[in-house]
């Protein structure tokens, strides 16, 4: 479960139950010889159920078992400008059933250079994203070790990607603008009304049949992972789930728990926490990151100075209030220069928050955002609130993302929980939803409208009454690592608690501050220390790992308010320069097509991706009033250097930067010779 504690003392403090898992490395196998044949191996039983303490036990799995084998070679081929291998396989729809309709899913595989150690499979986070897209750049920062010594796998889960995809672009992007306060009581009609309205035109818009949607669950997913499994002639996997993976990864271990060498679980779901109480949950902890990214902000220099001795939790909800009261207005500039008059509401400003919240470079782009905001300058803030509905910040046009699906996001979610199918009418399932929302707290949070995410499901077409997900796992015969961080909005850090102290051989990875999910960011603590584990065998030294990490990234000061706050040229360029860097439009960038963005006072910014950086083009572009700078730069990725040859009122300036700071300037500023540099 994904929405695509903060003190590690407190963490520890919770007792923590874990014994240290020496894993010794696999003996290395030649890679697997491909089959072409449907092989007939049965599948292991689930695993028994099993006590836990937690706050709500899931019920028990169903008792039928999937259909032994039934899928088939279709086709392999080069992945589209990558380094993994695609091959597709017909799968059973239901595997639980023999015969019927098949789908086609898709997986990505890179063979080990070096001896090979075994099969590495990552499923990625939603549900709803394609693990295929993210393969290379994911592999791109682990250790060398890794794909030296695994067989690296990644899916393209049913329902997304090149696997039978469902897609709802439009519909969702009106659907999460749709400003109906969910956790006002007296409007809960009209917001069970606009999740329903959602449901309807995602489903037709998605093409998607009602008969297919119960077979997009987990529990039926979990097969796919197996018959490629089978494919590969692979005995066991070192199976990593990331965030909705981990969901995944319990579950197929569930059922197949003699075909785990290791299990990783990173910023895990706790699955014997039913929805509601799991959303309210985080809910809570999303307001939780928020105060501690705000505080950060308080202890960063450079933010406190842009605070100007404000209380940034009190601005940030004068800020929501002001929204909330009316909205806040402002002339938004569009990328040919002209602007155009917008409304930023409550919900807008928490849709922005929500989905900033994730990680420390995010967390800085909303504090700037925010200390903008309360200096007058709405559009940073616009920007990031149009980000987190995937809408074009110019046409307010929704900006399809190939990549995830937001329609497979519900088909999996309203099939892995049981939403009040037993209160009646859709009216009092709703009631009844919204009563548990108020009860947990969630409704009092500033980020209320988390624990409504999942409110889709009460009108979900064929959604379950009986709950589909696994009896916890326990005395697992194989290893499991369990990683977490303390500012980990929406997998909060109890969720690991409650996994590991329900484990025997099980490590725990800590990260102080740090994002949701910790593996992969190129930090060595945790990711060498998991690669050693993995290639080596070597202890993570401990049965809990703390890794040291930040709430946010530094903080890079927004644009001064007047000219008269630059003392020299050097002030301005460096400040210039910084905001140039530094907008989410630039950071976001996911393709290879130029970005026109309007300056916050007036003028123009284009951003042209090139093979060696970013081409840059500025047309009478303003971050200050009375600044307008014309001319052109570049950034270099390899480098680290920017360059920009410039013109602005009094002068004419030629300026580079590299990665740790040092500059060179010429030119003229305020009609005389630039100083500063």
């Amino acid at each position: 479960m994904q929405i695509s504690g903060r003190m590690v003392g407190a963490v520890l403090a919770a007792g923590v139950v874990v014994s240290l898992a020496a894993c010794a490395p696999a003996t290395p196998t030649p890679a697997p010889a491909e089959p072409t044949h449907v092989p007939s191996a049965q599948p292991s039983a689930s695993e028994p159920a099993a006590s836990a303490p937690a706050p709500t036990p899931a019920a028990t799995t169903p008792a039928a078992q999937p259909i032994a084998g039934g899928w088939s070679f279709v086709s392999k081929k080069a992945c589209p400008d990558s380094e993994f291998e695609c091959i597709t396989l017909s799968v059973p729809r239901d595997h639980y059933v023999a015969g019927g309709p098949t789908w086609d899913v898709t997986f990505a595989i890179r063979r080990a250079t070096k001896d090979r150690v075994g099969t590495y499979v990552v499923i990625t986070g939603g549900p709803g994203s394609s693990g295929i897209a993210a393969a290379d750049n994911y592999t791109s920062y682990y250790p060398t070790s890794i794909p030296e010594h695994f067989d690296i796998v990644f899916i393209d889960q049913r329902g997304v990607g090149q696997s039978h995809p469902i897609f709802c672009p439009a519909a969702t992007a009106v659907y999460y603008g749709t400003d109906v306060p969910s956790t006002e009581p007296a409007r809960t009609e009209q917001s069970g009304a606009a999740a329903k309205t959602y449901v309807g035109d995602c489903l037709t818009e998605a093409k998607a049949d009602p008969a297919d949607l119960p077979f997009y669950g987990t529990r039926q997913a979990v097969e796919d992972l197996e018959a490629i499994r089978e494919y590969l002639k692979v005995d066991q996997l070192h199976l990593y789930g990331e965030s909705y993976g981990t969901q995944y990864g319990q579950t197929y271990a569930a059922a197949h728990p003699d075909r785990i060498a290791t299990l990783y679980l990173d910023g895990p779901v706790d699955l014997t926490v039913d929805g509601a109480s799991y959303l309210g949950e985080a809910a809570r902890t999303f307001n939780d990151t928020l105060i501690a990214t705000l505080n950060d902000c308080s202890a960063d220099t450079a933010c406190k100075a842009d605070l100007e001795g404000r209380d940034p939790l009190a601005q940030y909800d004068k800020l929501v209030a002001r929204a909330d009261a009316g909205g806040l207005t402002l002339d938004f500039p569009m990328g040919d220069g002209t602007t155009q008059p917008r409304t930023l509401t409550a919900g807008d400003i928490e849709n922005a928050a929500t989905n900033y919240l994730y990680s420390p470079g995010d967390r800085e782009l909303l504090l700037r955002a925010l200390t903008a905001a309360y200096d007058g300058d709405l559009v940073p803030l616009a920007r990031l609130t149009y980000a987190a509905i995937a809408v074009d910040p110019d046409t307010q046009k929704v900006v399809p993302d190939p990549t995830y699906s937001d329609a497979m996001y519900y088909a999996v979610e309203c099939q892995d929980y049981v939403y009040n199918a037993d209160a009646g009418s859709e009216l009092d399932r709703l009631a009844a939803f919204m009563a548990v929302g108020r009860s947990n707290g969630a409704a009092a949070s500033r980020f209320g409208d988390v624990y409504y995410a999942d409110m889709p499901c009460l009108y979900w077409p064929n959604h379950p009454v009986a709950d589909p997900r696994p009896a916890p796992i326990v005395n697992a015969p194989y290893p499991t690592v369990v990683m977490v961080a303390t500012t980990d909005p929406i997998t909060p850090v109890a969720n690991a608690i409650r996994i590991a102290n329900r484990l025997s051989n099980v490590n725990v990875i800590i990260q102080t501050g740090g994002p949701h999910v910790i593996f992969g960011w190129g930090l060595s603590c945790p990711d060498d220390n998991v690669a050693a584990y993995m290639v080596k065998g070597t202890s993570l030294g401990g049965p809990i790992l703390t890794c040291p990490g930040s709430v946010s990234d530094d903080y890079v000061a927004t644009a001064a308010d007047t000219e008269a706050a630059y003392k020299d040229a050097a002030a301005f360029m460096g400040s210039f320069t910084d905001q140039v860097e530094n907008s989410n439009d630039y950071l976001d960038m996911l393709d290879a097509d130029p970005i026109k963005m309007g300056c916050d006072f007036g003028g123009v910014l284009e951003y042209k991706p090139t093979d060696a950086g970013t081409d840059l083009k500025l047309t009478a572009c303003a971050f200050t009033p009375g600044m307008a700078v014309s001319g052109t730069g570049s950034i270099d990725d390899a480098s680290g250097v920017t360059k920009l040859d410039i013109t602005l009122p009094g002068g004419s300036l030629r300026y580079a930067r590299d990665g740790d700071g040092k500059t060179a300037l010429a030119g003229t500023f305020r009609s005389a010779p630039a100083a500063g540099g």
